[in-house]
C-alpha cells in the first residue's frame, strides 16, 4: 500500500492511497538502482559533466522510471498516473509554491519514489542539449517537481519546539546559540576537508562538534556512543545535526552489515555497521526506559552525505534511514546511489546556507538539487532523499545571502 498526502502551506488538502502489485518492490528497487548507477557512470563522476553524458544517463533513468511505474501498478498504471497528476496539478510546471507530498509506507514498502517520471508523459521527451531541455527533463520526475516528505509507518516523531511562521506553527531547531553540527568524517577523502571548511565558515552561527574519529574519540564504542547520543541529558537536544562526510557500504549479503566507514586524521578506519547500532540501541533503550520519569533525549537530524546511504535492502527493506527514524531521530537525509565527493560537497554547501537562512528543510533540499542542476548541469540531486518533516526550520534564521 502506498499512501500519499498533498500539503501546501502546512494544510493537508487531498489524500491518495494506491495498491502496489504483489512482489513488485524488489524488482523496482533493483531496476531503479541499476539505472541510477548508470546515470552516475554516464556523468563520468564529474561535477560538471558534458551534455552528451547527461543525456545518456538521464535517458536510461527515464526509461527505467517508466518501467518501474508499470512494474508497480500494472493494469492500474494509467489510473495511478492520472491520480498523481490530479493530486499535483502544478508539479513540474511552476518553480514557486512547489507542493509537498508525504510518502507514508511500511518498512518493506520503501523505494525511491523520487525517481518515478509522472509528469508531461504524453509529450515527447526532448534530448538534453542545453539548460532548457535539462530542466524540462528533470521536471518530469517526482523528486524535482515536488518536495517529498518520507515517513515509515509507526516511526516516532521527535518532539521539537514549535515556532510561529505566518498563520502556522511549525517544528523548529532551537539554534539561538548556533546550529550544533556533529561531524563524523573519513579524513582521507579530499572533499571531506571542503565540507569541514564550509561548516566552519558559518562562524558563530554554526557550532561544529568533533570531527570524529579523533585522538579523544577514536574507538568503535566511543563513536557509537556519539551517534546514539548516549550522554545527552533526558528531554534535551545536545546536537541539532549529525553530519557524515564519509563512505557507506550497502551492497551486502546481510542487512546487519550495512556500514558507515569513518577515519580520523590520526586514527585508523572504523566501520560502524547497522548491526552495531541496533545492538547498542536495544540496550540503551532499556536503560533509558528504566529511569523513572526521565524523558528520552531529543535525537538529531542525520545527514549521511555518503554513497548509497539511504538504499533499502532489496528483500527486507532494512536500511540506515529505517533505523534512525524508528529510534526517534528528527529525520534522515541520504543518497540512493554512490555520489562523487565533489558533488556531495557542493550539495552540502548549498543545503546549510539555505537552511541557516530560514528556508524549510524541504526548500533547502530542493534548492540544493536546483543549484547542482543550474550551476553545474548535474542532475544527481535526484538521488538525495529525506525521511523528515519537510517544514522544519531553524528558530533563528541567519541574515545571510544564500543560493536558491
Amino acid at each position: 500500500m502506498l499512501f500519499l498526502r498533498r500539503t501546501i502551506g502546512g494544510e493537508d488538502l487531498e489524500i491518495g492511497e494506491f495498491l502496489l502489485r504483489p512482489g513488485a518492490l524488489p524488482e523496482t528497487r533493483t531496476r531503479l538502482q541499476v539505472a541510477v548507477n548508470q546515470l552516475r557512470r554516464s556523468l563520468r563522476f564529474e561535477l560538471k559533466p558534458k551534455w552528451d553524458d547527461v543525456e545518456a544517463g538521464m535517458s536510461t533513468l527515464y526509461r527505467a522510471g517508466l518501467g518501474a511505474v508499470q512494474a508497480l501498478f500494472g493494469g492500474q498504471t494509467e489510473e495511478f498516473v492520472r491520480a498523481m497528476q490530479r493530486l499535483l496539478p502544478t508539479a513540474g510546471v511552476h518553480e514557486e509554491d512547489v507542493p509537498s507530498i508525504q510518502f507514508i509506507c511500511d518498512k518493506d514498502a520503501v523505494f525511491p519514489i523520487e525517481l518515478l517520471p509522472l509528469f508531461r508523459l504524453m509529450d515527447t521527451r526532448p534530448p538534453i542539449v542545453n539548460d532548457e531541455s535539462l530542466s524540462e527533463n528533470v521536471g518530469r520526475f517526482l523528486g524535482f517537481a515536488t518536495n517529498v516528505r518520507r515517513h515509515v509507518r509507526g516511526a516516532p516523531v521527535a518532539p521539537l519546539p514549535l515556532c510561529r511562521r505566518g498563520d502556522f506553527k511549525i517544528s523548529c531547531l532551537p539554534n539561538q546559540s548556533g546550529l550544533k553540527v556533529a561531524l563524523f568524517q573519513e579524513a582521507s577523502l579530499t572533499e571531506t576537508a571542503a565540507e569541514k571548511l564550509d561548516l566552519k565558515g558559518h562562524g558563530p552561527q554554526l557550532t561544529l562538534l568533533g570531527p570524529w574519529p579523533s585522538s579523544d574519540v577514536g574507538s568503535l564504542e566511543e563513536i557509537i556512543a556519539e551517534i546514539l547520543r548516549e550522554s545527552c541529558p533526558p528531554g534535551q537536544l545536545d546536537a541539532h545535526v549529525l553530519h557524515f562526510a564519509c563512505h557507506c557500504r550497502s551492497d551486502v549479503e546481510s542487512p546487519a552489515d550495512i556500514a558507515i566507514g569513518l577515519r580520523g586524521e590520526q586514527t585508523g578506519r572504523i566501520e560502524v555497521t547497522l548491526g552495531h547500532l541496533e545492538a547498542r540501541s536495544t540496550v540503551l533503550r532499556l536503560i533509558r526506559a528504566s529511569r523513572a520519569r526521565s524523558a528520552a533525549p531529543i535525537l538529531p537530524l542525520v545527514f549521511l552525505n555518503a554513497c548509497s546511504s539511504a538504499v533499502a535492502e532489496v528483500l527486507t527493506g532494512a536500511s540506515l534511514p529505517d533505523f534512525f527514524q524508528n529510534n526517534g531521530y528528527i529525520g534522515f537525509i541520504g543518497t540512493e546511489a554512490p555520489v562523487p565527493d565533489d558533488v556531495a560537497a557542493a550539495f552540502s554547501k548549498v543545503f546549510y546556507g539555505c537552511f541557516l537562512s530560514g528556508q524549510s528543510l524541504g526548500e533547502s533540499l530542493r534548492n540544493s538539487r536546483r543549484a547542482l542542476l543550474h550551476e553545474h548541469k548535474n542532475p544527481l540531486g535526484l538521488i538525495y532523499v529525506a525521511y523528515a518533516d519537510g517544514d522544519i526550520r531553524v528558530a533563528q534564521p541567519v541574515s545571510k545571502e544564500t543560493p536558491g
